[in-house]
């Protein structure tokens, strides 16, 4: 049960790679970079959009299991990025969902998400830190 934590914090990184891969290649498409046809732009949009918000829903339940059940990680700096990281998170994808036509709109998730990235290094290298804590 101890490294149920660390393996999903794992796992969240890897699917945020995923995910701002599948944003980039959207990115360049919609700019007509890519040689992609509408369909396939669509298609990568669709994509982008349900592993964003897989992201999103599979952090917030580590976050809360780890918060209230486990609470198996003492790291202050560790918490606060975590609850950083899910509000980021959450306000990213509404910005980007509900107001997707204002020109404001995708500079802002853009700019949430190079913030969602460093908060991730943060989580990754805290985490790292407690897990040596763990075994000295």
């Amino acid at each position: 049960m101890i490294w149920l934590h660390p393996i999903s914090g794992l796992i969240i990184v890897g699917l945020a790679a995923v995910v701002a891969t599948y944003g980039w290649r959207y990115h360049n498409a919609r700019l007509g970079r890519s040689g992609l046809d509408v369909m396939q732009t669509f298609n990568m949009q669709k994509v982008h959009k349900y592993l964003g918000l897989s992201l999103l829903s599979l952090t917030t339940i580590v976050w809360l299991l780890e918060e209230f059940a486990l609470k198996l990680v003492s790291g202050a700096t560790h918490r606060l990025s975590a609850i950083a990281l899910v509000t980021l998170l959450a306000t990213s994808a509404t910005v980007i969902l509900r107001f997707r036509r204002r020109l404001w709109a995708t500079p802002v998730h853009l700019t949430l998400n190079g913030l969602i990235a460093v908060l991730l290094m943060v989580q990754l290298l805290s985490g790292l830190r407690l897990i040596n804590c763990w075994h000295s």
